[in-house]
């Protein structure tokens, strides 16, 4: 059980809190539960008590829940990971080593999309396995409805302790679905004073700007610092201009968030480990803000980065010319910079994942563990002349996806099939044994999909050989009069941007979409062929969500 004194908000620590006067003791919420579910609610009631984790999110006993036949799932996100930047994948510009292992012992897809290249929606999408269009959750500023009936919701329904410690861009004060949520305002309260030091490297950051004005909005995905930055704000304090040449983050490395979260993970998978779990472990980094501790950041001096190549911009779309020319106009110095910040984060993200992956393995627990790593979205780290993501360029939407679960699926395999990353919910409620949600929500959405998008990619898990699906879709749209729509095919890419100059390649050809063929005379059969089948996954041209 989860201790009655442990409380979200607290990390861990003991709380001095009464249960008993607040009638909150485990038998009281068990009870609670169990009428909620008799009166046909199930986990909505969870969603509806706000917030909270600890004994007031986990009020089933392990004697209440199924034995130990079922598997446990661990779901490890980072955020903003380009599908390339592994040394599994070939490249070994960023040490790896802990998300090779879970590679060798697993499956690995080299073509696995993102169904939209920003926060929130992405990973809206991959807990309801519905797209961002059919929930209407489309910007970092978008709240997913709580009646929909999430990955956990369902795990939660068929016996299984479910947690969520990390980030995933709730920005309400619902938990959809999960019983266990830690988050990154724990680890604030973790830090205390210390947290000074991170308000005055966000602060100077050249993105910081953004990332604090956000905050109210779920930008940041940390909701409760907001007067950390304020003007007149005792914790601005003294603070330096943002140095180019020291990238190294004044905190410890164990007082870094994503280390946090990896030593909280340890601690669920040690004490939860007689019950079957759904655990899902977000970390923040390799997302900005580029500060690594310093043992990472001097692995990557900023002048020793190299900038990739820009082709022809005025092949592209308008708006993905201007970008290119707004990022141009930061310099050269600036973008290495980024570039040494990003890889110093990834490589010490990896040795956060370590520490995760090692607990099941020190509880003995990984040949009946389900472990699966991802991203929200990648980066574009300066390809094309364009950094972040919000675009259909291939670092951008193209994620990392390797699914281990020894003895039951192959180990140390690579897939070349189109896949979809919303697909987790399918898939992992595949392997693990439970039946397809029914639903998907908990309570009526008017217009709301009555049957879920994703599709379940567990055959290609089991036969990594076979293509698998013909196409892969993502989508982009901040209700701004931009917006681009992807069909990726094994051969092409055709993007529908809303306006203005559409885009297509040709990666037998062009693997880097560098050539824009959308003009080319002899495409015109394969250029409409795609247009047809994007528009019948969901047709642009109406774009009902376009305003709200």
């Amino acid at each position: 059980m989860i201790p009655p004194g442990q409380t979200n908000g607290l990390a861990g620590r003991e709380s001095n809190l009464d249960y008993e006067s607040l009638n909150m003791t485990e038998s009281n919420l068990i009870k609670r539960r169990q009428f909620l579910q008799t009166a046909g609610l199930g986990t909505a009631s969870i969603l509806l008590s706000g917030k909270t984790a600890g004994a007031a999110n986990s009020p089933v006993t392990p004697q209440q829940r199924s034995s130990s036949a079922k598997p446990n799932v661990l779901v490890i996100m980072t955020d903003q990971h380009r599908a390339d930047l592994m040394t599994c994948a070939g490249r070994d510009l960023v040490p790896t080593p802990n998300i090779d292992l879970i590679a060798s012992r697993g499956v690995r897809f080299t073509n696995a999309y993102c169904p939209y290249p920003v926060c929130v929606a992405s990973r809206m999408a991959l807990l309801t396995g519905l797209y961002a269009h059919s929930t209407g959750a489309i910007t970092n500023r978008d709240r997913l409805d709580w009646r929909y009936r999430t990955i956990a919701n369902h795990f939660t329904d068929n016996g299984y302790l479910t947690g969520l410690i990390g980030k995933m861009h709730f920005l309400d004060a619902h938990n959809h679905g999960f019983e266990y949520y830690m988050s990154i305002n724990d680890w604030l309260m973790y830090l205390g004073p210390k947290v000074q030091h991170y308000a005055n490297e966000i602060a100077n950051h050249p993105l910081g700007a953004h990332f604090f004005k956000t905050v109210d909005d779920g930008g940041a995905g940390l909701p409760d610092v907001d007067g950390l930055w304020l003007k007149g704000s005792p914790w601005v304090g003294n603070v330096e201009k943002w140095n180019f040449d020291n990238m190294a983050s004044a905190l410890e490395p164990e007082d870094h968030l994503d280390m946090f979260l990896a030593r909280e993970a340890a601690k669920f998978i040690n004490r939860y480990r007689e019950q079957p779990f759904f655990l899902v472990t977000s970390f923040m980094k390799p997302h900005s803000p580029f500060y690594p501790p310093r043992q990472w950041a001097e692995i990557y001096p900023v002048d020793k980065m190299t900038l990739p190549k820009v082709g022809d911009i005025y092949q592209y779309p308008p708006h993905i010319q201007r970008r290119i020319k707004n990022m141009a106009s930061l310099g050269e110095k600036r973008q290495r910079a980024h570039r040494a910040g990003y890889l110093g984060n990834l490589a010490f993200v990896d040795t956060c994942i370590g520490h995760v992956y090692k607990a099941l393995e020190k509880e003995k627990l990984l040949d009946n563990t389900i472990v699966v790593y991802t991203s929200d979205h990648g980066e574009m780290e300066g390809d094309h002349g364009l950094y972040q993501k919000f675009c259909m360029f291939e670092p951008s939407v193209r994620i990392p996806l390797i699914v281990s679960y020894p003895k039951h699926l192959p180990e140390d395999k690579v897939t070349a099939a189109l896949t979809e990353y919303i697909g987790l919910y399918p898939t992992l409620s595949e392997l693990a044994g439970l039946e397809a949600p029914r639903k998907t929500t908990l309570l009526d959405i008017p217009g709301a999909p009555e049957r879920m998008d994703a599709a379940s990619f567990a055959n290609v898990l089991r036969h990594p050989d076979i293509e698998g699906p013909a196409a892969a879709f993502s989508e982009f749209n901040l209700r701004s009069r931009i917006s681009e729509y992807m069909i990726r095919t094994r051969r092409y890419k055709y993007i529908f941007n809303h306006g203005t100059t559409h885009e297509l390649y040709d990666h037998e050809a062009d693997p880097g979409e560098f050539v824009n063929l959308i003009n080319d005379p002899g495409l015109k059969k394969v250029r409409d062929q795609l247009r047809d089948r994007l528009f019948a996954w969901y047709d642009p041209e109406k774009n009902p969500y376009r305003q709200k």
